[in-house]
C-alpha cells in the first residue's frame, strides 16, 4: 500500500522594517505562532508560487526563532517565503457568466462535495450570439462528431446567468489574507512598516 502524505501551504502575517522581515501573528493564548490560513494541496490555488525566498540579509532574529529548524542531517534551515501585502493578487473570486442550467442544478444540489466543476461557461457576448441564432434558425440539431457519435451543441435556452464563489482561487485566498492582515494591523509599528504574508509548506 502506498501512503500519500498530506502537503499544506501555511500563511502567517509578518512585516518588513529597515530591510528585515519579522513575524507578527497570529499568536494563540500560549504565545505560539499559528498560520492564519492553512490550505491542503488538494484545494489550494497557485498563490504560493507568487512568493519569494527570504534572503539572509532580510532574516531577523525573531523570524529565525519562529521558523528555523534542523533537518534530518542536523543542518539548520529556514524555509520561509514572503510576499508584500500590496503585491497580493487582486480581483474577484466571484465567478460570473452563462452556465449550463444542468450544471447549476448539480452545483446547488451537491451536498457531499461531489460536484466536478462547470463544464461549459460562455461570455455574455457568446450567449447573445447563441440566442440570436436560436431565434432566427431554431434549436440546434444533432450532429455527428469525428468518431461518429451523435452530439447536439447546447442552445442559448440551455444556459442561465449565474454567479458563484470559487474558493480554490488565489483571489479568494488573497481576500482572506487581506482581511486577517487588517485585523492584526498596528499603526504603532510606524509608517515605514510594510506588512507581508509569510509562507511555509510541507
Amino acid at each position: 500500500m502506498v501512503e500519500i502524505m498530506s502537503y499544506y501551504y501555511n500563511y502567517y502575517v509578518g512585516y518588513k522594517k529597515d530591510g528585515k522581515i519579522y513575524p507578527w501573528g497570529p499568536y494563540n493564548a500560549n504565545g505560539k505562532l499559528e498560520p492564519m490560513v492553512c490550505r491542503s494541496r488538494s484545494f489550494a490555488s497557485d498563490l504560493h508560487e507568487e512568493f519569494y525566498a527570504v534572503s539572509d540579509d532580510e532574516v531577523s532574529e525573531e523570524l529565525r526563532k519562529e521558523f528555523e529548524y534542523e533537518d534530518w542531517g542536523n543542518i539548520k534551515r529556514l524555509d520561509v517565503k514572503y510576499l508584500l501585502e500590496k503585491d497580493l493578487p487582486t480581483g474577484s473570486y466571484i465567478k460570473t457568466g452563462y452556465f449550463l442550467i444542468k450544471d447549476v442544478q448539480a452545483y446547488e444540489n451537491d451536498e457531499y462535495g461531489d460536484f466536478e466543476g462547470f463544464s461549459d461557461v460562455i461570455s455574455p457576448e457568446v450567449y447573445a450570439a447563441k440566442l440570436q441564432h436560436e431565434m432566427m434558425f431554431g434549436k440546434n440539431q444533432p450532429e455527428k462528431d469525428d468518431e461518429g457519435y451523435e452530439y447536439t451543441e447546447p442552445n442559448a435556452s440551455d444556459y442561465m446567468y449565474y454567479a458563484y464563489p470559487d474558493y480554490e482561487t488565489k483571489e479568494y485566498e488573497s481576500f482572506i489574507l487581506r482581511q486577517l492582515i487588517d485585523a492584526l494591523r498596528d499603526h504603532r509599528l510606524g509608517s515605514d512598516v510594510e506588512y507581508v504574508v509569510l509562507e511555509t509548506e510541507g
